[in-house]
């Protein structure tokens, strides 16, 4: 399946005008202070807190077309202040604290009440959402509150003090949230404590999740903390003043947070130098950062101004100030549409629309906004949900001055290995009805460097391994070669994890079309498996195209990033380069998408740029014409084909990878 950007029926473009321009001002009848807004599912409707200047509170809807109340004149009114978040169902139900100690669940079309309970002191903390549905808040009693979706009570959990933070929800239904006691703690789904972690200040900012599962979290001892799934710390960067603001993440792993009148940028893992990079703001925030597809990072100030800043180094790309004065700071943060506008309020007693690029929210980062997503769920999801790679090819020129190279990468935990079949395939090709093919290919399987087997024509036993390749092939579901055939195969012993490398060439000095396949002969370490595939060939004319295909098993999707590279191979000395590849990929005969310049209109440059980067794939240009995709893919056979835009013909490679 795949993933695909959706500007949501109904929404004119927010990208007609300039990128943070205004759009529009819709007062909200009080003031802005901590509520962040969220939307809709379908992104027509826009929800915010607001506090009264009579210290009462309302809940407002307002339509994200032209900012009118959805939700009559003013609202639902209500006689405390409201400082949560809303966190907005699948089904389009708000969930809401408020002053008066009530969690709410709202009719999202009239505001009415649902069902709402009385859970004790005042609620700022923003709910969160966990899988079944369950809502977890805080409370300035103390307490972490388990809500079930019918109103009823599940569960309390005490703390040593009031809870401002707002809950996180991990992979297995952890729930971290923060204290006003200095501690982390997680929470299993049914109200144990898992572990706390102590701090040496109040944590009122909310935690952010990584797709490894590290929870980030500032306090105000001044120190942004990494803190491992089990609850060791991992590492802390300590700045100049307490951390309020709550971190949220690049596509790439990147922290985002401000504190002491700076915005921040950390590497995530074990980097020796753990500063990215730093900006001067000229004032306070505890805005969350919102990180779009493109990259850019969009946040709040006490000083009124939206700024967007540039991943690279923090250069700042615009600014939106809201000229209305000293004294009606943003605290709020931004959420970003699926058309790409940007929602923020104010304490000056509006909510925000402003233009952005078409650029939604990164969709490839693991938490890139306050409360993780524009419903603010707080939960993080699996990408990777069961699938597995079991099959890589690819098929192009080899032979001559032509050298077909595939390279791939295995994982797994032990040394002892797991077995692959690989094949190449040239006569083979012939019964399936291609021409052209080489007549005599000969392979050889390297790590590194060293050569491990080679193999001419093929024999019924593996003569190293001593497994059965007819056997083996048809257990995988390989197509059958004929006996005596000249085609070549082997089963190499178990490989641990490592990369490796198969050439295939021409016995005979001849040329023509190749097929070069790794299959994973389920044998040796359980879990072992194949998550990359890296070929280079020649790319021509007609339809002598480069052509890789996978296949994928399991019970559920798995996420791929996949490239197709010419002009990023020149930095490698690499002659003769297809100048503009085409990459398109196929289920069967249906094509479920294409792309030829990967940075293309710019709108998902950052995710792609991050996806890289999370595999140590080497980085390409954003100028060069290089192409670029990630997409989740469901169990089934895919191919990918690159050919030359124009017709055109050179040397390119098609890159898969599995993403975390």
């Amino acid at each position: 399946m795949l993933a695909v950007i959706v500007v949501a029926a109904g929404i004119s473009p927010a990208f007609a005008q300039q990128d943070g321009e205004r759009l529009w001002r819709s007062s909200v009848g009080g003031f802005v202070t901590l509520s962040s807004p969220a939307l809709s599912p379908d992104g027509l409707t826009v929800y915010v807190g607001v506090e009264t200047s009579t210290g009462g509170g309302r809940i407002v809807a307002l339509s994200t077309r032209d900012g009118s109340s959805r939700w009559g004149q003013l609202g639902r009114v209500l006689s405390d202040p409201v400082e949560s978040s809303p966190a907005v169902g699948p089904d389009g139900t708000v969930y809401i604290g408020a002053g008066n100690g009530k969690l709410y669940a709202l009719n999202p079309a009239t505001g009415a009440s649902l069902w709402e309970i009385t859970l004790g002191g005042f609620i700022s903390s923003s709910p969160a959402i966990g899988s079944d549905g369950t809502i977890y808040v805080g409370g300035t009693d103390g307490v972490l509150h388990a809500v079930a979706p019918t109103g009823v009570a599940r569960w309390n959990f005490s703390t040593g003090s009031w809870i401002d933070s707002s809950p996180a929800v991990g992979v297995d239904g952890t729930i971290y949230v923060g204290s006003n006691d200095g501690n982390l703690y997680a929470v299993t789904p049914a109200g144990q404590e898992k572990w706390r972690f102590a701090t040496n200040g109040v944590i009122f900012s909310s935690p952010a999740i990584g797709v490894d599962g590290t929870i980030y979290v500032g306090s105000r001892d001044q120190r942004l903390y990494a803190i491992t799934p089990d609850g060791t710390k991992r590492w802390d960067y300590v700045t100049n003043g307490p951390i309020d603001a709550s971190p949220t993440l690049g596509a790439d792993g990147t922290i985002y947070f401000a504190a002491d009148r700076s915005f921040y940028a950390l590497r995530p893992g074990d980097a020796e130098e753990r500063l990215r990079w730093k900006a001067d703001i000229g004032s306070g925030s505890i805005s969350g950062a919102a990180v779009r597809a493109d990259g850019s990072i969009i946040f709040g100030a006490d000083s009124g101004v939206v700024r967007a800043l540039l991943p690279a180094d923090g250069t700042e790309k615009w600014r939106f100030d809201t000229k209305t004065g000293p004294d009606n700071l943003i605290e709020s943060s931004p959420v970003i549409g699926p058309d790409g506008a940007i929602y923020v309020g104010s304490f000056d007693g509006a909510l925000y629309k402003l233009a952005g690029n078409g650029s939604p929210l990164s969709a490839f980062s693991s938490w890139p906004s306050f409360h993780r997503d524009a419903r603010h769920s707080a939960r993080i999801v699996l990408t990777n949900t069961g699938g597995r790679l079991v099959n890589i090819a690819t098929r192009a020129q080899a032979g001559g001055t032509n050298s077909l190279v595939a390279g791939f990468v295995v994982q797994g935990a032990a040394a002892s290995g797991r077995a692959y079949m690989v094949r190449a395939v040239g006569p083979g090709l012939g019964q399936l009805g291609f021409a052209g093919f080489v007549p005599d290919p000969k392979l050889e399987i390297y790590s590194g460097q060293v050569s491990l087997q080679a193999n001419d024509n093929w024999l019924p036993n593996d003569d190293v391994s001593g497994f059965s390749l007819a056997d083996t092939a048809a257990g995988v579901g390989a197509f059958p070669l004929v006996p005596g055939s000249r085609d070549a195969a082997m089963i190499p012993l178990p490989l641990p994890p490592g990369s490796y490398t198969a050439h295939v060439g021409a016995a005979n000095g001849g040329q023509g079309v190749a097929l070069v396949e790794v299959y994973d002969a389920r044998a040796g370490d359980s879990t072992g498996r194949i998550i990359n595939l890296s070929t280079r060939g020649q790319v021509g004319t007609g339809a002598n195209f480069l052509i890789a295909g996978v296949v994928v098993s399991g019970t559920g999707s798995m996420r791929l990033l996949l490239r197709g590279i010419g002009p990023g191979l020149a930095q490698f000395g690499v002659p003769g380069v297809l100048a503009r590849p085409r990459m398109e990929i196929f289920r069967g005969a249906v094509s479920l998408g294409s792309n030829a310049g990967w940075v293309g209109d710019g709108l998902s440059k950052g995710d792609l740029a991050g996806a890289a980067a999370t595999v140590a794939a080497f980085p390409l240009s954003e100028a060069s014409l290089d192409s670029a995709m990630v997409f989740d893919a469901l169990p089934g056979e895919y191919t990918i084909q690159i050919s030359g835009v124009g017709g055109t013909s050179g040397e390119a490679m098609v890159e898969v990878y599995v993403l975390p």
